[in-house]
């Protein structure tokens, strides 16, 4: 059985977490990825958690940035966005970055300390139960498969948050990235491309399967996170939720 959970990505950073959270429970969901949100905006975890349970839901991930050059400050950053995770009974943590400099590929001293960074990170996670995962981004530093394996290559603890769009985005097969990564994933995240903006699943002009992905993970038996992560929307937030859950639930899934 697969779990499956919601970002907040389309509501915005700043939103009004208790209208964003009835909206997603009310469209079907159960679970929620809180994207971007700084902790004085979300609050204490008590405040949080009292936010979640009001709605039926519980928090599934938390996704934030990295940057380069790393610094023992924005690690310090992540170490405590990771307790914050913990005490929320959060169990992924995804990250994302830095941004791809001047759109060529990173330096093997760039893939170094970000290796590093996300390493550190993981390890602490690892001490607070909650999983660390990169997530290889379309302008980021890590892009394609080969930067994939080097980043992996230069870490232990970290894991991956394989997106289907973005792997296709790079014209690369999002099946054949669950399979060859299947050792080191923590979680997924969905979502659809077409007429270049995020749209809808089975909006998309991309051709992602994403029947086939889900039952390669069913295969796998994975166990983590199966995060809906629509960036944007050009109709409303909650519709696009609704039109999601309609998709899975077409597919055979109970969000």
């Amino acid at each position: 059985m697969l779990h499956f959970a919601y970002s907040t990505i389309n509501w915005g950073d700043t939103t009004d977490l208790a209208k964003a959270f009835a909206e997603i429970r009310n469209t079907g969901w159960h679970a929620v990825e809180l994207f971007g949100h700084s902790l004085d905006w979300m609050g204490t975890p008590k405040r949080l958690k009292s936010l979640l349970d009001d709605n039926g839901l519980k928090a599934a991930t938390i996704f934030a940035s990295v940057d380069l050059p790393s610094s023992e400050k924005q690690i310090g950053i992540h170490k405590n966005k990771l307790d914050y995770a913990a005490e929320i009974g959060a169990t992924a943590y995804g990250l994302v970055g830095a941004g791809r400099p001047r759109a060529r590929p990173p330096t093997a001293d760039e893939m170094s300390d970000l290796a590093k960074l996300c390493d550190e990170v993981a390890a602490y996670g690892e001490k607070v139960g909650v999983i660390a995962a990169y997530h290889p981004h379309s302008r980021c530093t890590v892009q394609y498969a080969h930067e994939i394996d080097h980043l992996m290559s230069l870490t232990q603890h970290l894991t991956l948050c394989l997106d289907v769009s973005h792997i296709a985005l790079v014209s690369e097969a999002p099946l054949h990235h669950l399979r060859k990564y299947k050792d080191r994933l923590g979680y997924v995240h969905l979502k659809d491309w077409g007429n270049g903006d995020f749209v809808e699943l089975g909006h998309g002009t991309l051709g992602i399967d994403f029947d086939a992905c889900l039952k390669e993970l069913e295969k796998q038996n994975f166990a983590g996170w199966v995060v809906l992560e629509q960036s944007l929307s050009e109709i409303s937030a909650a519709h696009s939720a609704q039109l999601n859950s309609d998709y899975l639930t077409k597919l055979g899934y109970t969000i």
